[in-house]
């Protein structure tokens, strides 16, 4: 992936407002859910939802935007693992119809190919420019596997976060922050409300596959598979300004979505 200078530096927007010190609260869509986190997500915050294969990460997202859509909001789901037809017939198996909602211009799904060299382009031109209140990118996972490859105009002293790898391999801690630290940074930089997805196979010292994007989210939902007794369960990890549980809740896949279990009716 090129890095070119355009986008590489950012710088933060002190608040000078009071009432914008206090914390708003956007719906998730799972009426259980927004009960455990006060209302729902902190506005304009970037939640990371983190487990393995089959845990319902993507079917959290879907709720997201679904609810986005209902409020009227443009909502972008952004597929790096998918193509956007597989996550339109997924999604349609699981409840979830958004064709109309990306024939009135509400949804946009956008498959960014990360082994094109404009990559990094294509998703900060979108998400800069689309004017949307939530925002997917499903999943960061590919983030931590791409190799980094400078612009030319990028002056190489002001990079540090890559200390200067000669060849930039994108098994490298500091290559994986600096991928993750700049989504993050075109998601700040827009009045979003964000989710991103992480697949994780052992907890044992991450919560997600970079190990970094648990410190920089404003939020961790984890998700997890028990194959042995047949269940999933959700737990909230992290979520700043929120005061909430840690303790699992067991959740189900159904024909509605995601469902609370002691909530199925």
């Amino acid at each position: 992936m090129n890095i070119e200078d355009a986008s590489f530096y950012s710088e933060e927007e002190v608040i000078k407002n009071e009432k914008d010190l206090v914390v708003e609260r956007v719906p998730t869509g799972i009426p259980k859910l927004d009960e455990l986190l006060q209302g729902g997500l902190p506005k304009r915050s970037i939640t990371l939802v983190s487990g393995p294969p089959g845990s319902g990460k993507t079917m959290l997202c879907f709720h997201f935007v679904d609810e986005g859509i209902k409020r009227g909001e443009r909502c972008l789901y952004i597929t790096v693992d998918q193509w956007v037809n597989s996550i339109l017939v997924h999604s349609h198996a699981a409840g979830f119809n958004f064709l109309p909602a990306i024939d009135n211009g509400l949804f946009k799904l956008m498959h960014v190919d990360l082994e094109k060299v404009s990559a990094y382009n294509e998703i900060s031109d979108e998400i800069l420019t689309g004017g949307y209140q939530r925002i997917v990118v499903d999943s960061l996972s590919p983030f931590a596997d791409t190799p980094l490859v400078l612009g030319g105009s990028v002056e190489f002293e002001k990079a540090p976060i890559i200390d200067k790898l000669s060849a930039y391999p994108s098994e490298t801690r500091p290559v994986a922050r600096f991928h993750v630290r700049r989504l993050f940074d075109f998601l700040h930089k827009v009045p979003t409300t964000a989710m991103v997805t992480s697949e994780l196979f052992d907890r044992t010292h991450s919560l997600s596959r970079d190990s970094v994007s648990e410190f920089l989210a404003d939020g961790v939902i984890l998700l997890d598979v028990d194959p042995t007794m047949d269940r999933r369960k959700l737990t909230i990890w992290k979520m700043r300004g929120t005061k909430h549980t840690l303790k699992p809740h067991d959740v189900l896949i159904t024909e509605q979505g995601l469902v609370f279990k002691n909530e199925l009716r």
